[in-house]
């Protein structure tokens, strides 16, 4: 789902073409649900359209901070982890 993403808000956001599926809460109940619109409001903030963003989901906002926290925290952690394997290693004595 990360890969379909990965391309789809790219592909939408810069060359217009949406190939990402519909809402499946949306579809089965006919509801709009909290979660309707980020991706198009994503893809509004790439491209610039921060208000247009925010009149299609707020929480477009805020979920992008807490995505982009939470890899800046893990790749954070795998700099330390890969810095501490590095000094744990020993020559070897020949």
């Amino acid at each position: 789902m990360l890969v379909y993403a990965g391309i789809g808000l790219p592909l939408r956001a810069f060359a217009g073409i949406n190939i990402m599926p519909p809402c499946l809460y949306s579809t089965l109940f006919h509801i709009r649900c909290p979660g309707c619109g980020i991706t198009t409001a994503t893809t509004l903030i790439l491209q610039g359209r921060f208000v247009d963003a925010w009149h299609t989901n707020p929480l477009a906002f805020p979920a992008i901070i807490i995505i982009l926290a939470a890899v800046v925290a893990d790749y954070s952690k795998f700099l330390r982890t890969f810095a501490d394997d590095s000094t744990n290693k020993q020559m070897p004595e020949s």
